[in-house]
């Protein structure tokens, strides 16, 4: 897989095509001859494969579902609203979740969704519903958010390991912290905030609302230590200060989680601790690869990159 290292030679390699070709040494396809477009897809078909590789074997299904989730949500958001906006986003669907995209989509269509699994058929429905009677595309994510949490959390549940559920848990407090911010840089109603919120994590929902309006105090209540330094460049991202740090160690928090069970040799945890290295690796070159074709600089490339080390 893809080293802190070798993403290093990638980001001060002399073009694309030499930077490609070392994403090729970590088994991805040549991507030397793509636009920008492709090279995402490209990275897309990688993880989809490995996805449908580890789902094949029973013992590692559920947790391979842990993360092909996010992607059928994402697919959710995407077909309410283009729905909404009345284009076609077909080419920003994801293929990487559980259930194919044209099954999807065909059901989003006709309405027949009794074969999706219910929180997906809540999710479509609300997101409709919540869209139509607001125009807020925001407030239909946020729906659809719960929606995938809720299953999120349920299936943490029914596989009743510890580390696991830990790990939903701060996946949640993460998303509460960023709603926080964002609903205070961008003057949100308290309503709004209310509506945002996710039950489900360490941090206490109702203690999150008083901390409105400065947000004095959020230390005392996101105590989880893989969120400190989120926490600590919180407040400068309030205040309209900038925001791609603050970002950057909300998704670093996972690893820091993760990097507790590095060196464990079975169970679960080595299939979260795997799946979660492909996220950052995939991540990692999209941001690499598509820095280059547009000619970003190398330090610009190098300050956008996540925490890669479990």
């Amino acid at each position: 897989m893809l080293t802190p290292e070798k993403a290093n030679r990638m980001i001060d390699a002399g073009s694309f095509e030499d930077a490609a070709k070392l994403a090729e040494e970590c088994g991805y396809r040549d991507m030397s001859g793509m636009d920008v477009f492709e090279v995402d897809a490209a990275l897309s078909e990688h993880r989809t494969a490995i996805f449908e590789e580890l789902a094949a074997k029973a013992y590692a299904r559920p947790i391979v579902d842990l993360f092909r989730m996010k992607f059928d949500y994402h697919n959710v958001k995407v077909l309410v609203k283009s729905m909404g906006a009345n284009v076609d986003a077909t080419r920003i669907l994801s293929q990487s979740g559980r259930i194919n995209v044209k099954v999807l989509t065909e059901a989003f269509n006709s309405g027949a969704r009794g074969d999706l699994p219910p929180a997906v058929r809540t999710a479509i429905n609300d997101g409709i519903s919540i869209l139509s009677r607001t125009k807020d595309p925001q407030l239909s994510d946020v729906s659809i958010d719960r929606a995938y949490f809720g299953e999120l959390s349920t299936l943490s549940s029914e596989l009743g390991r510890e580390f696991i559920s830990g790990y939903i848990s701060l996946l949640i407090d993460i998303a509460n912290l960023r709603t926080f911010v964002r609903s205070i840089r961008t003057h949100r109603n308290t309503d709004f905030l209310q509506a945002s919120l996710l039950s489900g994590g360490n941090a206490d929902v109702s203690a999150v609302l008083n901390l409105l309006p400065a947000g004095e105090g959020l230390s005392n209540v996101f105590i989880t230590p893989e969120l400190e330094a989120a926490v600590s460049l919180a407040k400068t991202a309030m205040q309209g200060g900038a925001q791609l740090s603050f970002e950057r160690a909300c998704d670093d928090a996972p690893m820091r989680y993760l990097v507790k069970k590095r060196y464990a040799s079975f169970g679960p945890a080595v299939v979260i601790t795997y799946l979660a290295k492909l996220e950052w690796e995939i991540t990692t070159l999209r941001m690499i690869l598509t820095g280059k074709l547009t000619g970003i600089r190398p330090e610009i490339i190098r300050e956008r990159l996540r925490d890669g080390y479990v």
